[in-house]
């Protein structure tokens, strides 16, 4: 396999005054997307450093970030840990957090997230999917962060799957506005499970508390996210999804949980 180097063969060469960026990623059992998600990576992004903090993976994931000249550092506390720790390893002003099931798409994506970053009260800039037209919220699927700022905010280490609260909470706080790169990856949406809905209630109680604004929050992006889909199943399938939500989140201790290695990629 021929691995592709920093800082050369994309289409952000020759592009003035584009920084190069620390990629930031958590993973487990990532083997499946990580190669593409890789290559995409190092093409399309001036990587300065790829940080990779894995949670002790089974599969070929650690070998397959080392090809790509990946810093690993291992990880057996929570995600919210996992984020913390890429946060305070990286050097650059700006920070790429990249999921490993995310695929970039966009070639220009990395010099639109910067310019939209340098913004006025611009807190953070989202890469949407590719033919999703409804944006919402701050996922981390591929985002662009000052480094500084992500590395001050405090998330419980614990924390699992709901840790971009903390930093969505910050961003309201301080009066600033989370923008977005259109149709900028594929995000092939690994690990959920058929609890993935009673786990988020439940990771949502432990974060916010009993608070009525995560629950329309909630409520919003999942319609929102179904309606991406443009699957009328999907779609009629909100408010079961909303219920079975409501389910974890009432019952945090019996749902909050979840054993990935149990887990099949791709399981529904």
């Amino acid at each position: 396999m021929t691995i592709p180097r920093p800082l050369g063969g994309g289409p952000h060469e020759g592009v003035p005054g584009l920084p190069p960026v620390d990629v930031l990623m958590a993973t487990f059992n990532s083997a499946r997307d990580l190669r593409e998600c890789l290559e995409a990576v190092r093409s399309f992004v001036p990587v300065h450093r790829l940080i990779v903090v894995d949670r002790h993976s089974t599969d070929a994931t650690a070998e397959i970030a080392r090809g790509f000249g990946a810093e690993l550092y291992e990880e057996e506390v929570g995600l919210g840990y996992a984020r913390s720790r890429a946060f305070a390893l990286a050097e650059t002003p700006y920070v790429l957090v990249v999921d490993s099931d995310v695929i970039l798409r966009r070639p220009d994506f990395y010099a639109r997230a910067v310019e939209e970053l340098t913004r006025p009260g611009t807190g953070a800039v989202v890469g949407t999917p590719r033919g999703h037209p409804f944006r919402y919220g701050l996922p981390f699927g591929l985002t662009l962060l000052r480094r500084e700022w992500a590395a001050s905010i405090p998330v419980p280490d614990g924390a699992q799957g709901f840790e971009t609260y903390y930093f969505r909470r910050a961003i309201r706080s301080s009066g600033l506005r989370v923008r977005y790169v259109p149709e900028a990856m594929e995000h092939r949406s690994v690990y959920r499970g058929r609890h993935w809905p009673e786990w988020q209630g439940a990771q949502m109680r432990i974060a916010a508390g009993f608070s009525p604004y995560e629950l329309t929050y909630a409520l919003a992006v999942t319609l929102l996210i179904h309606m991406n889909s443009r699957r009328p199943r999907n779609l009629l399938y909100t408010p079961v999804f909303y219920l079975k939500l409501l389910r974890g989140f009432l019952a945090p201790r019996r749902w909050q949980y979840r054993d990935r290695r149990t887990l099949r990629p791709g399981a529904a």
